[in-house]
């Protein structure tokens, strides 16, 4: 479906493994064009087995975090993100043949659109068609470990780029996995010139 998408039909595949349940697949989904228009080019989804539910109908903008179940909530996490060359049969082969756990969800974000086009931004055109974000709930130091290495082992599978968008990056990142090193340059030099005691700050530093 990803294939002939126009730019306003925007479409993710979810990998879900609740404690206590059974896995489960979602195809979250979401657009600016008539309901009509976007269930035919989502028709290929009903050779799909029956749905546990089907929630797509029309909503405010204030409801899209109802659409993936964003907690309103501070909760603790653990996360990753990369950024594909492809998703091809053997990265799905990579992101199905075994079991998520002990990650919560993986979703496969369709990209394209407006994040493709040409901008002066200091990240860039996103020419990757598509993203992959893992996500686990740290609860000990035990299950941090375990997500961590899950993460990693399942993003070495995958066909990555090896950059990532500024606002997927997590702790252990820094502004260098996501940003052009011209980009960078360009930043610490603003920074000096524009802030040089240093008064607005950010998650990640520009020389960190």
């Amino acid at each position: 479906m990803t294939a002939t998408a126009p730019d306003h039909l925007n479409l993710w595949l979810e990998l879900l493994s609740f404690p206590g349940a059974d896995p489960m697949v979602a195809i979250d989904s979401t657009s600016l064009g008539e309901e009509a228009e976007d269930r035919s080019l989502m028709r290929a989804s009903e050779a799909l087995p029956t749905p546990l539910s089907d929630t797509r109908a029309l909503m405010s903008v204030a409801e899209l975090g109802t659409i993936t179940a964003e907690p309103t909530d501070p909760v603790p996490g653990s996360s990753r993100a990369e950024l594909l060359t492809s998703l091809d049969d053997s990265a799905l082969d990579a992101l199905l043949e075994t079991p998520i756990d002990p990650l919560l969800s993986v979703q496969v974000r369709h990209l394209g659109g407006a994040l493709a086009r040409a901008t002066d931004n200091p990240h860039g055109a996103l020419s990757e068609q598509f993203s992959v974000y893992m996500f686990g709930l740290p609860v000990t130091e035990e299950a941090a470990e375990s997500i961590t290495k899950k993460q990693a082992d399942l993003a070495l599978t995958l066909p990555t780029t090896g950059r990532k968008p500024v606002t997927f990056l997590n702790p252990s990142e820094s502004l260098a996995d996501a940003l052009p090193e011209e980009s960078l340059l360009r930043l610490r030099r603003l920074k000096d010139e524009r802030d040089p005691a240093g008064i607005f700050r950010g998650n990640f530093s520009t020389f960190g």
